[in-house]
């Protein structure tokens, strides 16, 4: 199964976090610490003590060397959990934000399969002008096409898509009673993924084959820029 990511919650050492001088102080200090991740990051990933698997962001070492490494994240994980307080935490076990770029650490994994998979992009706008500005330009036949979806319909939207290749892992873990679990699909290019290796740990490569995409519900694009296709959203 997927995940979304924790909720932002302003700290609640802020001062009146719901006025407005409160959520300027909450995005300062958001900022001050991804810069401090950023900077850490330089020094400490990829890991001195983990093995890295294939080409991939991803580490793994054994229960004492996983917990060490996390260990070194330790302040900033704190620090983070105060903007994202149900990061990883019954019922959902939602990740921190990906946008933070710190590692994500699975223990108990006894399988690995990493996957390509065609993915798309999505964007909606109530604009022609919000349009171009997010996904460049386009051709004065196309722009015509598109401002005319908005004179007829003051509520109408556009949707933009751009197709990539999406690459994730499915991470197969055991309980507390041997059993497996149900894999969870992680994205992990941006932050990096930690994995604590059980014994006979194994890595499935299918990145060779990209899954297929389902089935796209628009056809027949208002605009194509060659990286954002255009449709009248249903």
């Amino acid at each position: 199964m997927s995940r979304r990511s924790a909720p932002f919650v302003a700290p609640s050492y802020i001062d009146d976090p719901i006025s407005s001088e409160g959520k300027k102080h909450a995005k300062a200090l958001l900022s001050t610490l991804q810069e401090d991740i950023a900077s850490f990051r330089d020094e400490q990933f990829p890991p001195d003590i983990l093995r890295q698997i294939r080409d991939m962001p991803i580490y793994e070492g054994n229960l004492a060397e996983v917990q060490a490494y996390q260990q070194r994240w330790h302040n900033l994980l704190e620090r983070a959990m105060a903007f994202y307080p149900a990061a990883n935490l019954p019922p959902d076990y939602l990740p921190l934000p990906a946008s933070l770029e710190i590692p994500q650490f699975i223990y108990h994994v006894q399988r690995l399969h990493l996957t390509k998979t065609r993915a798309k992009e999505s964007k909606s706008f109530g604009s022609v002008g919000a349009l171009t500005d997010k996904c460049g330009d386009y051709s004065a036949d196309e722009i015509a096409l598109m401002s005319a979806v908005f004179d007829n319909d003051d509520e109408a939207r556009l949707v933009a898509h751009r197709e990539f290749i999406d690459l994730r892992a499915y991470v197969f873990c055991r309980d507390s009673k041997g059993e497996m679990l149900e894999p969870e699909r992680v994205r992990f290019y941006r932050t990096g993924l930690i994995v604590h290796a059980l014994p006979d740990f194994k890595i499935v490569d299918s990145r060779q084959t990209p899954r297929k995409r389902r089935n796209d519900a628009y056809s027949n694009p208002l605009a194509d820029n060659g990286v954002w296709k255009i449709y009248h959203k249903k």
